[in-house]
């Protein structure tokens, strides 16, 4: 027993806090303490180097993730050529719709750089969403904000030319900010377009005035004028 209240206390105080502002943020769906201590309790840490795979296609979906550190993608290769479909960051959650259905793995899970990954059984999570209602409305609000957030990806490859798509993925990522980690190739996956394709939009987007080229990251200098390409598209 005592063994197991140690065990819970050095849990909680490596995750408890983290897991609150990840699964809780804002007032919407406040943890509980109880909550917290129960999710932190159950859930194991995985480390993976980048490049790595966190799982692929056709495993057996039976633990449920949330990203600790790093950034993971999500992609399945259609017609010969690798498509990513999601981009994950510290907080986001992964796996557990296939879990909760019972179904394999949809995708391949592969960190894009070293990250670290919490994960918990989807059996374990399951018995939490039943006896811990804060915990089960958060994780169902989370999983809406995320079918949200796939519904726009359908927008990014469906609706309008490859500027106004560039423009849509490169707003969504930087959410509140003015920057966005992402590699020409890196958007090209997103797309499903060839890396030079997506070089030549953002190329034309910077001598627009509307973005900035770095090594590896991309300055939103002008967000109101990318809207206004996605803006115009959808009209």
């Amino acid at each position: 027993m005592a063994t197991s209240i140690t065990r819970l206390g050095t849990q909680l105080s490596r995750y408890g806090t983290w897991l609150a502002c990840c699964l809780s943020r804002g007032p919407k769906a406040p943890l509980t303490k109880g909550d917290v201590e129960d999710l932190a309790a159950e859930m194991g840490e995985d480390c993976y180097a980048g490049g790595t795979l966190v799982f692929q296609r056709g495993d057996p979906a039976a633990r449920v993730h949330v990203v600790r550190s790093g950034t993971i993608e999500l992609s399945r290769t259609m017609n010969g050529r690798r498509v990513m479909l999601q981009l994950l960051h510290p907080g986001d959650v992964f796996g557990d719709v296939p879990a909760l259905l019972g179904d394999v793995e949809p995708f391949d899970a592969r960190a894009v750089n070293d990250a670290t990954v919490l994960s918990i059984e989807s059996g374990a999570l399951m018995d939490l969403l039943q006896t811990r209602p804060h915990v089960a409305h958060r994780w169902f609000v989370s999983l809406a904000e995320r079918m949200a957030g796939l519904q726009s990806r359908l927008v990014d490859l469906l609706a309008g030319g490859l500027e106004s798509q560039v423009a849509s993925i490169l707003l969504r990522e930087a959410g509140d900010g003015v920057e966005v980690r992402l590699t020409h190739g890196q958007l090209g996956e997103m797309l499903g377009t060839p890396r030079a394709s997506v070089q030549r939009v953002l190329k034309s987007l910077e001598a627009a005035g509307l973005i900035a080229l770095h090594y590896r990251r991309i300055e939103l200098t002008d967000p109101t004028g990318l809207l206004s390409l996605v803006v115009e598209e959808e009209v």
